[in-house]
């Protein structure tokens, strides 16, 4: 005879059934769950030196990055792309943009009133937006010089094949290892 569920095991119900599980297994659960929190998977803080690549970048994700479809990337849409990247790691509350709580938990080691949130902040909402990621991350000289060393005909674009036959790692930037000098007012 197989086993009865009552009105808390029900399909289609609230998950309370996870709070008759014996303990010990709800916090074996939890600290399985809690480990993937502790796996970087992107890029936001300049962690130091050479920023690892992650996931290789194909030729349909080059495709997304193309946002006005024209088959080529350029400067504007490699820094969305990047920063699309690396906001899910720093956007705790997924409103696509970066508040300065969010900022503070993304630089701990950092001075929390330093001065460099309200130089990125231009429109000065109180949240850094794409726009504003975007305008710092095109500015950051090293990635300038990076992409531009990989755009063979100096169109200001890539195709697919200069990007393939570029070193994309030289691409990697972090919004939070910018300098805020270049953000200007």
């Amino acid at each position: 005879m197989g086993r009865r569920f009552g009105p808390k095991f029900s399909p289609g119900r609230s998950p309370d059934w996870i709070m008759h599980l014996p303990l010990r297994i709800r916090m074996a659960a939890l600290a399985a769950l809690s480990c993937f929190a502790l796996l970087p998977s992107c890029r936001t803080v300049d962690q130091g030196g050479e920023v690892p690549v992650l996931g290789a970048i194909d030729q349909p994700t080059f495709a997304r990055m193309d946002k006005n479809a024209d088959g080529l990337v350029s400067l504007a849409e490699m820094a969305a792309y990047k920063h699309q990247e690396g906001l899910a790691e720093i956007d705790l509350d997924d409103d696509k943009r970066v508040s300065p709580a969010e900022l503070a938990a993304a630089r701990p080691s950092q001075p929390q009133d330093d001065g460099w949130f309200a130089r990125l902040d231009r429109n000065g909402d109180g949240f850094l937006s794409e726009e504003e990621a975007v305008a710092q991350i095109t500015q950051h000289a090293p990635f300038v010089k990076a992409f531009k060393a990989m755009d063979q005909d100096g169109d200001g674009q890539l195709t697919w094949e200069e990007f393939e036959a570029g070193d994309p790692a030289s691409l990697n930037v972090t919004l939070i290892g910018t300098s805020p000098a270049s953000a200007g007012n």
